[in-house]
């Protein structure tokens, strides 16, 4: 049994990782500089920077701690309350996912957005990550999405048997992405109409659109606690985890003179997984910027940042809210997009800290992140 072979790892015992909440920071950062205006510079040189892979990022993160916060709760108990789960994670989500929400109603009413309802119904039940059209407004509800439709299957089948549950994830983490690679860069298959096509085109959605970046980071997890994986080496070499960051921005470049296109994705999820362990383990430099007072506060507001950055996303100030800096250059406009950002996240945060206090009372023992 789980609760008796194992234990938890001493690095995941305490109450909270700062290491990983500096990773969120980073993640966001890799989200809000291509989407405030960075590549207008970068391309003058030949660069471009993805935000996608800020998500990316987000996804593994979440994977490996939720999976670390299910698996702990079940060594310490004997068992997790699946219902408790629910109610964090709604605590967590939903107060801020619906406060921009009704801000955007009212904005849509005030600016004439031309926003339409259903849309606003899509984010309200997180379903914004069907092929259906979508308003700019509302684009970042995908990956809520995403994280929510996840905590409806994944988190109950590892609460049943966490072992059948590590070889079934792991067989998706294989599988999906290698069948979606293969389909991709097999001619005519993709485009075909048969039942194989069809299975290429749902493995291709589910391997970046749907939980298998998420599954990733769990199959990270579950290694540490299923194999006891002593990682501390990983992080021995100073500058590694820096390397390995920075690779990750280059081959998901489209820019990048050997970039493969869901190659490139799959490679940086699995090094992102390194990282986390490399970070979690070690005090090497990448950890030690992590934990930087400025990278741990940009990783708890960085959920209210992904959240409200969809106000501000552009290379010009094309936003009604924002007409009256459209003489300035980028730069300009990008650091008041900062600090406009900055301002809102924080009220934000506040708004949602009275829902994480009461969030600590359905937390287990011995509960990270």
């Amino acid at each position: 049994m789980w609760q008796t072979k194992l234990s938890i790892p001493v690095n995941l015992q305490t109450t909270r990782n700062q290491a990983l909440d500096g990773l969120r920071g980073v993640a966001i950062l890799l989200v809000l500089l291509p989407h405030f205006g960075i590549n207008y510079y970068l391309r003058q040189v030949g660069l471009n920077m993805e935000s996608n892979i800020g998500v990316q990022l987000f996804f593994v993160l979440s994977g490996f701690l939720i999976t670390t916060l299910l698996v702990s709760e079940k060594l310490t108990t004997g068992s997790v309350n699946i219902k408790y789960f629910y109610v964090r994670r709604c605590l967590r989500i939903l107060p801020v996912a619906y406060l921009y929400l009704l801000v955007l109603i009212i904005l849509n009413y005030i600016f004439t957005l031309n926003i339409p309802a259903f849309d606003f119904l899509q984010s309200f039940i997180f379903y914004k990550n069907s092929p259906l059209p979508s308003s700019y407004y509302t684009a970042q509800y995908w990956s809520l999405a995403v994280e929510v439709q996840f905590y409806l299957v994944f988190p109950a089948l590892l609460a049943l048997n966490p072992t059948r549950y590590f070889w079934f994830i792991l067989s998706i983490v294989i599988v999906v992405p290698l069948f979606a690679i293969v389909s991709f860069y097999t001619t005519g298959l993709y485009n075909s109409h048969t039942s194989i096509a069809l299975l290429a085109k749902l493995c291709r959605y589910a391997f970046w659109k749907g939980p298998t970046m998420i599954l990733i980071g769990s199959v990270f997890a579950m290694l540490i606690f299923k194999y006891n994986l002593d990682i501390r080496w990983l992080g021995k070499p100073k500058y590694l985890s820096i390397i390995l960051l920075l690779w990750t921005l280059v081959i998901c470049s489209p820019r990048f003179l050997y970039h493969l296109k869901y190659i490139a994705e799959y490679i940086s999820a699995i090094i992102f997984g390194i990282i986390i362990l490399m970070s979690i383990n070690s005090d090497n430099l990448l950890s030690r910027i992590l934990r930087s007072p400025i990278m741990v506060r940009m990783g708890l507001l960085s959920y209210g940042i992904y959240i409200w950055q969809q106000l501000f996303v552009g290379n010009h100030a094309w936003h009604p809210w924002l007409k009256f800096l459209s003489p300035q250059p980028v730069w300009v406009l990008m650091l008041v997009k900062f600090v406009a950002i900055s301002v809102i996240a924080t009220l934000s945060f506040k708004f949602e800290q009275r829902f994480l206090k009461l969030k600590q009372k359905f937390e287990p023992e011995n509960s990270a992140q």
